[in-house]
């Protein structure tokens, strides 16, 4: 019952924090970077990160198997995924632009988790014994990590995409205007 609760405290917690950290993102992207905002972020996402983590092990403790035996568990797993790989970037150069593509999706991962699924595949659920094995279990989680991986590559080629076309539309945009004058 302990564990339970704890689950709920830690998930709306992870959720409170996501909200907030959400609207500071949006704050610095389409209005103005303020440098304040951006540590209070990333201290949110850390906390987040940490509430998430607290989650998954509470979990494997309850549960007894490690926490991916439904959608739910894996989407709180993927999520978390996202949060290493954004914590990874971010180590790399604190002021890069690849965050404002990772930590959304660790975020809306998160948020869709928590209140688009049904509270019924909230309940953990056992294992059937083809899926006990140790190995399924490290391929699981490396397969989850690896998606994780590949959806940030493909955002950030999207991004890569979005710039250019963007890049090229001013300048045709540049040069229609010099020719008239």
């Amino acid at each position: 019952m302990i564990f339970v609760t704890l689950e709920h405290i830690l998930t709306h917690i992870s959720f409170s924090i996501i909200s907030i950290v959400i609207m500071i993102h949006l704050m610095n992207l389409l209005v103005y970077e303020v440098e304040g905002l951006r540590h209070s972020s990333e201290k949110g996402m850390i906390a987040t990160f940490l509430s998430i983590t607290g989650f998954l092990v509470i979990r494997w403790i309850f549960s007894g198997h490690f926490p991916l035996s439904n959608l739910y568990e894996s989407l709180i797993f993927l999520s978390w995924s996202f949060f290493i790989i954004h914590r990874i970037l971010y180590l790399g150069n604190y002021k890069n632009n690849l965050s404002a593509i990772t930590a959304p999706s660790a975020l809306f991962t998160q948020g869709f988790a928590t209140s688009g699924l049904s509270t019924e595949m909230h309940q953990p659920a056992i294992l059937v014994p083809a899926l006990q094995s140790q190995w399924l279990m490290m391929h699981v989680s490396m397969m989850l990590l690896s998606y994780a991986t590949l959806l940030c590559g493909s955002l950030l080629s999207v991004a890569l995409i979005v710039i250019t076309f963007r890049k090229i539309l001013l300048f045709s945009h540049f040069k229609i205007f010099t020719n008239i004058n």
